[in-house]
């Protein structure tokens, strides 16, 4: 009986001393572990920030929220966050304070900014508080859009998608059959095309070929020869016709004088026929007068 009061004991002790760590260890998570430097902050939204709520100074964690009071200024109503800074660090006058998100699953904290100015801000005093972005309310607008324009715009699309895919699947139901018997008809046509040309360039064929290629190097070698000689052969001719052309120029100044002879000698022939002529016509008349011709004028004046 003694051991088990003495077991009891000893659970009991155990129990109150785990919840006494659990009581410290949830004293330390929620940041009342101690008090700092006070200083305040105001927001227009503290969505996710609360008492306890971590504070940190360029990351670094510094203190905790340690209250949230909801103040009216200039018609509208802001929030008093009071910081409870357990660790001591200079905090630059134009320092800005927002609330931030580290990580999708984490809890928002408290972010101060750290400023340029020389001048540290005193204990107690205010750190302007910006708007920050508030990542569980992002991906919330961000679901709201996508949910929208699913229902505006990706299920009417898909709608007309399938209707498309519908009318297609008809169409081809209906179009497909004779569109492959077209294609075994070509593909038979191919085959047959293939068998031929096959057989074209089999390999007595090729022998054919080399030698039909051979033969046209050979005239194509035979041509540029006689292109050449072609060449030549213009040439002297070109330089024939010159030579040619000065014998001609020469013997046309020949000719001419000739041609000029010639006519002076037509001219005395025709002259020497017209008197002949005129002779003929005389003694056909009076062929008496070959036996009594007289003298010339000239001649018988003399005799007197």
């Amino acid at each position: 009986m003694k051991r088990d009061n003495i077991n009891y004991l000893a659970v009991g002790c155990f129990v109150l001393a785990m919840a006494a760590a659990l009581l410290y260890g949830l004293y330390r998570v929620t940041g009342q572990s101690g008090k700092g430097d006070a200083y305040v902050t105001h927001f227009a939204n503290v969505a996710g920030i609360k008492v306890g709520s971590v504070v940190t100074y360029e990351g670094f964690d510094v203190g905790n929220v340690a209250g949230i009071e909801p103040v009216l200024s200039d018609g509208r109503t802001r929030y008093r966050v009071a910081l409870n800074m357990r660790k001591s660090v200079r905090i630059p006058e134009d320092s800005r304070a927002m609330i931030a998100a580290p990580g999708l699953l984490s809890a928002p904290l408290v972010e101060i900014r750290e400023g340029a100015s020389p001048t540290a801000l005193a204990v107690g005093g205010e750190i302007k508080g910006v708007s920050g972005g508030n990542l569980m309310e992002s991906v919330a607008q961000l679901a709201g859009q996508l949910s929208e324009l699913t229902e505006t715009t990706i299920r009417p699309m898909l709608a007309q998608i399938g209707k498309r895919v519908d009318s297609l699947g008809g169409s081809m139901e209906k179009n497909l059959p004779p569109a492959l018997e077209d294609l075994r008809a070509t593909m038979a046509r191919l085959n047959a095309t293939a068998g031929r040309v096959e057989t074209l360039f089999n390999e007595e064929n090729q022998k054919r070929w080399q030698s039909l290629l051979g033969n046209a190097d050979e005239a194509s070698a035979s041509a540029l020869k006689l292109s050449r000689e072609l060449h030549s052969v213009t040439k002297e001719v070109n330089e024939l016709v010159r030579d040619s052309r000065g014998v001609v120029s020469g013997t046309g100044r020949e000719l001419e004088s000739s041609l000029r002879r010639a006519d002076s000698v037509l001219y005395q022939l025709e002259s020497a026929g017209r008197h002949l002529n005129e002779f003929s016509r005389q003694i056909r008349e009076n062929p008496s007068s070959l036996i009594s011709s007289r003298p010339p004028a000239e001649a018988s004046g003399d005799e007197k």
